[in-house]
């Protein structure tokens, strides 16, 4: 046997395949994890009992169901469809039960004095009496607007549309007044609806187009009367 050289320093060397071992042993216990899944999942509940008395008495005892049954869980919420307004008809029939329901009080018999529903090129919309929203130069909600807008969200509440809140004035007033003051009371109705009617924020869209687009003419006070208006419009195109 050949002497070991003094002035030499010897090395060992791993095995190179040493990780061969930890490998194998992975394999192995992966192996067993997916054959327990497999054999548990095939048992009934008479085979799981029989293998669980055995902990039964070494550990003591061990609560294991006699019904091996799984229940669903009681539904919590019920889905509700969205509502799909095909027409005018509809919609301003809804609207106006909801308002019976919620108690018109005043508004009783006025009829489209206070809600109209057209249908356009954009979509539905329900047109408000801006006296009956609003003072004369405000843009605070009066105290029997909530009725109004409260039979309307409870009426879209479950819609599938975006929906555009818009303000419109007459024409009398300095016109970038108005256009900042039919702004304000398109996002007063809207904050309603978010803020009283939890609805949620997302679905909305607002506009004050102020006396730009009218819908009679501002030179009769009925005419003016219509202009002062706002519009919520169920948009057939999502934004």
């Amino acid at each position: 046997m050949a002497k070991k050289d003094k002035n030499t320093e010897y090395i060992l060397l791993p095995d190179k395949n040493a990780w061969m071992t930890t490998f194998s042993d992975m394999v192995t216990l992966l192996i067993t994890f997916f054959v327990l899944l497999i054999s548990m999942s095939s048992m009934d509940s008479k085979a799981m009992r029989e293998m669980f008395g055995f902990f039964n008495e070494a550990m003591g005892p061990l609560d294991f169901a006699q019904v091996q049954e799984i229940q669903g869980l009681p539904t919590l919420m019920e889905a509700v469809p969205p509502k799909v307004f095909l027409d005018s008809l509809s919609l301003s029939r809804n609207i106006l039960n909801s308002l019976e329901k919620n108690g018109s009080g005043g508004f009783s018999g006025r009829g489209k004095d206070i809600v109209e529903v057209r249908e356009s090129n954009r979509g539905l919309a329900i047109m408000l009496n801006g006296d009956v929203l609003f003072d004369e130069g405000s843009s605070e909600l009066r105290k029997e607007a909530p009725v109004v807008l409260q039979s309307i969200a409870d009426t879209v509440k479950d819609a599938d549309s975006t929906i555009s809140i818009e303000g419109h004035t007459d024409n009398q007033g300095d016109e970038h007044g108005l256009y900042r003051l039919s702004l304000q009371r398109a996002i007063s109705v809207l904050d309603f609806f978010v803020y009283t009617s939890a609805l949620s924020p997302t679905r909305f869209c607002v506009a004050g187009y102020g006396p730009a687009r009218p819908v009679d003419t501002n030179a009769t006070s009925q005419g003016r009367a219509k202009n002062r208006r706002v519009e919520i419009i169920l948009l057939k195109q999502r934004i």
